[in-house]
């Protein structure tokens, strides 16, 4: 339920968008963790017309404009390439023409405001209830990754720099660990062993791309289940959603981040780490839908380390939970003194049970690899 004063608020702000009609409602979405969301409903001329309404999170997002402006880059080049697709996100701009309406907040510090159209007939997971689920999930982000692999990546900026440079990832972990300013390194040794022993495998995907190795990409960089809109009947993908972390990166730590998060038995935060698995038939649907749109536009170098990305990337999460822990826990939320601790060993069992599977993860990838590329020519 929005408050009255809220409400009025809100009401004041959404009109400031170019949107004709009547203003019916307003009520809250829940579903985000980041930026506040909320549902606008119009009347125009007896025909309901869908909008959401975001406040952006300016403590995680601190360049507002930049980020709204690869989102429009992006979504309006996706329109453009898919002309009859009409679920793709669209930016709905100010009265003004601006992708932002910005407001002083009752402590003068600055709020963003933006909307988009609302997608009907349209529904999010915020798990992987079953392999149908998961394998639409797969076949979203590959969709994505399938319609944007020409756009001029070079225009895109980094919204959050050296977000998945697992070099640059390693070297913040190791400065945490060297200086040890709450003295907890004593309290997780073994931890802290298993991390500084997986150094190389943090030089592989970015090195591949320094050289060139592997292509620059435009990515998602936030690849969960819960980011995808699915048809409410067919469960087919609609469109990928939350955009704000859309950069240049390699399709790799997409795919993994996708893989790790869809695909595992547990939370995040499981204490019992006997739990805590990648689920191979999960990791199979996620596979086969993603390649059933990216198979025909990979370099072999990227199919050929799939398979890593999806450790490498649950390292990255893994040194990032255990560096936040040495430091104090001044970045992850916490609910109790060991949580990111908890977190860094459940993450650290997942790389384990990920790298005891790379065979059959290398064997299955090429499978289903071929098996795309068969399916590809035979549309063609």
């Amino acid at each position: 339920m929005v408050i009255i004063k809220d409400y009025m608020e809100l009401k004041r702000i959404i009109k400031e968008f170019d949107i004709t009609g009547k203003l019916i409602e307003i009520s809250p979405i829940n579903n985000g963790i980041i930026n506040t969301t909320y549902l606008v409903v119009f009347d125009d001329e007896g025909k309901k017309r869908k909008f959401v309404l975001q406040k952006i999170n300016t403590n995680v997002f601190k360049k507002p404009y930049q980020l709204m402006k690869n989102i429009e880059n992006v979504t309006s080049y996706m329109r453009n390439v898919e002309s009859e697709n009409d679920s793709n996100l669209s930016v709905i701009e100010t009265k003004d023409g601006a992708s932002l309406y910005m407001m002083m907040d009752d402590f003068s510090q600055k709020e963003y405001y933006r909307v988009y159209n609302y997608i009907d007939d349209s529904v999010t997971y915020n798990q992987s209830v079953n392999t149908d689920v998961v394998y639409s999930t797969g076949k979203a982000f590959g969709h994505f990754q399938k319609v944007l692999r020409n756009y001029p990546v070079e225009l895109l900026s980094e919204t959050i720099e050296n977000f998945h440079n697992t070099k640059k990832r390693f070297q913040d972990f190791l400065r945490s660990y060297k200086e040890n300013v709450v003295d907890r390194n004593k309290t997780a040794f073994e931890e802290i062993a298993k991390i500084l022993s997986r150094k190389d495998d943090c030089n592989l995907i970015v090195d591949m791309l320094d050289d060139g190795t592997i292509p620059v990409r435009v990515t998602h960089n936030d690849t969960k289940v819960n980011n995808v809109l699915m048809n409410k009947e067919t469960k087919e993908p609609m469109a990928v959603i939350d955009l704000d972390t859309v950069m240049p990166g390699s399709g790799l730590y997409d795919y993994g981040d996708g893989v790790r998060s869809a695909c595992s038995t547990a939370l995040e935060d499981e204490k019992d780490l006997s739990e805590v698995s990648i689920d191979m038939d999960m990791f199979k649907a996620y596979t086969d839908g993603y390649l059933s749109e990216m198979a025909p536009y990979l370099v072999p170098e990227e199919v050929d380390n799939m398979a890593n990305a999806i450790k490498i990337i649950t390292l990255e999460l893994s040194m990032r939970f255990l560096g936040d822990y040495l430091d104090g826990d001044i970045y992850f939320k916490t609910n109790y003194e060991t949580h990111n601790l908890d977190r860094a060993r459940n993450q650290l069992k997942l790389v384990e049970d990920i790298e005891s599977k790379l065979p059959l993860m290398e064997s299955y990838i090429k499978e289903s690899y071929q098996n795309a590329l068969g399916k590809a020519k035979v549309k063609k």
